[in-house]
């Protein structure tokens, strides 16, 4: 009988070992997908949170260049609300896109002035944040 309990938590060890290895190749090719996601030109702007749970990490991808902010999103979220603050905490911009009919949204900014801003993403799920400074 301990023979085969010794077996058994043997077992157990060694498939907890591989998933943790599949988990972790799959974050990490999750991160490099998310840049490669991000038109040519744009900086990636790296996104705090999730919008659903059990989403990957680059089911939303973020990028701003010196004239707009680029969001894709990689699958349907439903409404999302998308909000610009600047450094002061002051909403520069704000709208609503239905992601199941619109997957791109591109906000342009020429009349910001340069600093940090935060782009926001709510939904009636969850949260996303990321910073980026406008030059």
């Amino acid at each position: 009988m301990k023979k085969k309990a010794f077996v058994l938590a043997g077992l157990c060890a060694i498939s907890l070992c591989t998933w943790e290895a599949q988990a972790a190749n799959i974050s990490r090719n999750s991160i490099i997908n998310m840049e490669d996601n991000v038109p040519t030109g744009y900086e990636v702007i790296v996104l705090q949170g999730r919008l659903d749970v059990g989403t990957n990490p680059n089911a939303v991808v973020a990028g701003v260049n010196d004239n707009s902010v680029y969001i894709h999103f990689n699958q349907s979220f439903g409404n999302v609300s998308i909000s610009i603050y600047n450094a002061m905490g002051n909403m520069v911009y704000n709208t609503v896109s239905n992601t199941a009919v619109q997957q791109t949204v591109i906000i342009p900014f020429s009349n910001l002035a340069s600093g940090t801003y935060t782009v926001v993403l709510t939904n009636a799920n969850g949260y996303a944040e990321g910073d980026f400074e406008r030059n």
